[in-house]
């Protein structure tokens, strides 16, 4: 009945398709119906995880690095939505002791998670988390912890009326005192999210060139590898004229995810050396400034060699040590507690990181959103944490309906109801032939769906 109901329902959406009429249609319901034993799974439990990142709204002050990811209406109507549902908050704890060994969960469990540790989240999110009675958990990368001792007014304060939204400072990373506060209230918990979230050169592979417009996607990490002292403001104080013009750009990938190389610094003494005497950033307006570059990388190491250096099996292991172990560490200083749970940064890792979690005091680790998400139910693998992302299928759309229905057609799809892949597919193939554009700033660079 399961797969003669999941045919009908297939005939009668290709008939719809084609231009079909109220036949089509009545075939596309009767076959839903009588493919529900198909289409709604609901058992075993399966307890979604969501991930989000910032809980930030559109500024003129917002710094061109900041992207937006839920602006705080959208949120809301989010936290609104879950709570007429029914949705009952979690601690990842829970969650990890349910995978286990079945402990028992709420009706209709849900653990929210934030990535990256930003201001916001305290500014925004945890306002917000209390007024409609849930918690969550905040993955935090400990190079970006802000160094103030003092916590910055919060929306609760613009609700008292004791300053208005737009003199809340939301751009930038949770500072102690924050972390602190948010631990001890338990409204969010701090696990880690790793140190440095960083890339590193992996070859001495030259891929590109540093130049003026060079872009987020190198400019980041190179600057944050330099200045690792200012990776907590980097959103205010980021300037590509930090790096000297002509720097070689390495082949590089996530710093959890690969052994490092240590290329020869000579060859960047060489070519900016080259840049600076040949005029600077006027350099690049030359047509053939590229080839006068690759030129020179290749003139170098025919006199020089190339003598990068790959990290040794145990040097990679104990940087991977300092991590996991480091990242925890921090945190417990700060907030009083120990992770137990971590993200990895941008979703890298490897054989060698998940072999270490457990040596280095870790229960469970998320998965990438580019990998496959196992479902988190008793039995299940423990020391996995499979999340749904809150990231819109309308990101570039302002309203606040489209975000509240692409949030309900993931969740929902997760837990089981499989009547959800018709809305998403149809929502795909719009985009497909659609593309999303305009408002800028709401897809982040690097982001994760």
């Amino acid at each position: 009945m399961g797969w003669a109901g999941a045919g009908l329902a297939g005939a009668g959406a290709l008939g719809l398709a084609a231009g079909g009429g109220w036949t089509a249609g009545a075939a596309l319901v009767a076959g839903a119906l009588l493919a529900q034993p198909l289409l709604l799974d609901y058992r075993p439990l399966k307890v979604p995880a969501i991930m989000f990142h910032s809980v930030v709204g559109y500024r003129p002050d917002r710094p061109p690095a900041f992207s937006i990811w839920c602006p705080p209406a959208h949120f809301e109507a989010i936290l609104r939505y879950l709570r007429w549902r029914g949705y009952r908050s979690i601690t990842l704890d829970q969650l990890h002791a349910h995978v286990r060994d079945g402990s028992p969960l709420p009706d209709k469990p849900i653990a929210l998670t934030f990535d990256d540790g930003y201001a916001d989240n305290w500014i925004y999110a945890a306002p917000l988390l209390r007024k409609y009675g849930f918690t969550g958990t905040v993955f935090m990368p400990t190079d970006f912890i802000q160094r103030e001792e003092t916590p910055r007014p919060t929306l609760e304060d613009v609700w008292a009326g004791r300053l208005r939204e737009e003199e809340l400072a939301p751009y930038g990373y949770l500072n102690r005192a924050e972390l602190r506060e948010l631990a001890a209230s338990g409204v969010l918990r701090i696990e880690s999210h790793g140190k440095t979230h960083t890339w590193l050169p992996v070859s001495g592979r030259v891929i590109a060139f540093h130049r003026p417009g060079i872009g987020l996607r190198h400019l980041r990490w190179m600057w944050w590898n330099r200045h690792p002292e200012r990776k907590p403001y980097w959103f205010h104080e980021i300037d590509e004229t930090d790096i000297p013009w002509g720097a070689p750009v390495y082949e590089n990938r996530l710093a959890l995810s690969h052994r490092a190389a240590r290329p020869d610094p000579g060859l960047e003494r060489e070519l900016t050396g080259l840049v600076a005497a040949e005029g600077g950033r006027a350099f690049f307006e030359r047509p053939d400034w590229k080839a006068r570059l690759e030129r020179a990388v290749m003139e170098y190491r025919a006199g020089h060699g190339d003598p990068v250096e790959i990290e040794s099996d145990e040097e990679f292991r104990q940087r991977l040590r300092d991590e996991l172990a480091g990242s925890a560490a921090a945190i417990e200083q700060v907030t009083g507690r120990r992770p137990r749970f971590m993200s990895w940064p941008n979703g890298g890792t490897c054989r060698e990181a998940l072999d270490l979690l457990a040596e280095c005091g870790y229960l469970a680790a998320t998965v990438s959103s580019r990998g496959r998400q196992p479902k988190n139910v008793r039995g299940g693998r423990a020391d996995q944490i499979g999340r749904v992302s809150a990231t819109s299928y309308f990101r570039d759309v302002r309203y606040v309906k489209p975000w509240v229905l692409s949030f309900a057609l993931k969740l929902e799809r997760y837990r089981g109801n499989r009547y959800m892949e018709i809305p998403i597919k149809a929502i795909w193939l719009y985009r497909r032939f659609f593309p999303a554009r305009g408002a800028a700033g709401m897809r982040p660079a690097g982001a994760q769906d």
